[in-house]
């Protein structure tokens, strides 16, 4: 079973983080994927929370994980399966 999310603003603030470390602008970040750069700095705001299929497409632009984009940890466990 999978788990959301509960709202948190750092997620938004390391996916921006990141993505400004790489050199992306949201739309350049969004170029290929199924996610607008609207979303995106919805997220990066804070305003929404990202679904398990959006922080996958992220990490796989940003060449980083979902967990670290969703719990800043490089492991542990999953917050989404508890694994």
């Amino acid at each position: 079973m999978i788990r959301s999310m509960r709202p948190d603003a750092e997620v938004g603030q390391r996916i921006k983080r990141v993505r400004l470390e790489r050199g992306f602008s949201q739309r350049h970040l969004t170029d290929g994927t199924s996610l607008s750069y609207a979303y995106v700095s919805r997220i990066e705001a804070g305003a929404r929370v990202p679904s398990l299929g959006a922080l996958i497409e992220l990490a796989d632009r940003l060449d980083t994980t979902a967990l670290y984009l969703a719990t800043g940890k490089t492991s542990g466990p999953c917050p989404f399966c508890g694994r």
